[in-house]
């Protein structure tokens, strides 16, 4: 989520991200469809029968949820790959970016609720992607040693312009790593591929980011 003064923040990139305001973001809020652009993204193209497979979905609620998603702009029909039998989908841009900011866009009671269950869904999905990792760590014990990843939190203690500056430089140094990975994403080693001979391996990785007020905090007592 998107917490910038003013639109748009400075990494924000409309060939890249797509823009989810209170006024549209009823397209995204639902379980399936956040699972089907999930999806696209990670593993490309696909055809509604396939997704409907991998999530125990029927081909007409994909294709449903696909078209209500493409009526948003959030896929396109991939015509290099379709035919008259199968159509095949992509996501129209890698990242999705949903902000209460955007002028004239913040919307009344019912598109905030509307809003607040996106966002819930959203906190879901990442609570349960790092419960799947926990669960692992067991048969991961011999490469914890070495391993790379991690969860974090710390308290501090900011203006709102901190704020705003903090969450802007984290948004645009992963984006400058997807930008310098994309091409070797695709290539060998990339993402759950073998790595060629003598080169590192890559995995593919979340990369989960929060920056929120502490909604109970305890105040210190004045100094007497």
């Amino acid at each position: 989520m998107e917490s910038s003064r003013s639109w748009p923040p400075s990494w924000f990139d409309p060939d890249r991200h797509d823009l989810l305001t209170p006024l549209n973001v009823r397209a995204l809020a639902h379980p399936v469809r956040l699972t089907l652009l999930r999806l696209l993204r990670e593993d490309g193209p696909a055809t509604a029968s396939s997704l409907g497979e991998r999530i125990g979905q029927s081909s007409g609620v994909t294709s449903y949820h696909l078209r209500t998603m493409a009526e948003a702009g959030l896929v396109v029909e991939d015509a290099s790959l379709g035919n008259r039998r199968d159509r095949w989908w992509r996501a129209a841009h890698e990242a999705t970016t949903f902000s209460f900011r955007v002028p004239g866009q913040a919307g009344d009671t019912e598109h905030l609720e509307v809003a607040e269950q996106y966002l819930r869904m959203v906190a879901q999905v990442g609570y349960e992607r790092v419960l799947s990792w926990i669960s692992t760590l067991v048969e991961r014990q011999d490469e914890l040693v070495t391993s790379p990843w991690q969860l974090g939190e710390t308290s501090l203690s900011l203006t709102d312009d901190e704020a705003r500056e903090l969450s802007e430089q984290i948004v645009a140094l992963v984006a400058r790593y997807r930008r310098d990975q994309e091409g070797r994403a695709r290539g060998p080693g990339g993402p759950d591929e073998a790595a060629p001979p003598g080169r590192p391996e890559r995995r593919r990785a979340v990369f989960q980011f929060q920056l929120l007020p502490d909604p109970h905090p305890v105040r210190a007592e004045p100094r007497r």
